[in-house]
């Protein structure tokens, strides 16, 4: 059973990972604009602070033997 402390870790990781796949999902789309050459720069720098931020939460799991092992969706809710 994981704590209070190890469940928060888990919640952000998870929202991490979400917000990593979600920037990488819009700067394919955002490269198709006109206004791109604006806009990448600030998407990269977002994108790298928070895969930094993710892969550190990864490591600090991974330090309590806590590793996600398989992502599954099922219908509208995300299961572990």
């Amino acid at each position: 059973m994981i704590n209070a402390e190890q469940r928060k870790l888990l919640h952000k990781f998870v929202v991490y990972d979400m917000a990593v796949q979600s920037l990488q999902r819009d700067y394919k789309a955002i490269e198709t604009l006109k206004m791109s050459k604006i806009n990448l720069p600030i998407l990269d720098n977002l994108l790298k602070a928070v895969t930094n931020d993710y892969y550190n939460l990864k490591r600090l799991l991974a330090k309590d033997k806590i590793k996600v092992v398989k992502w599954e969706k099922n219908s509208e809710y995300l299961v572990i």
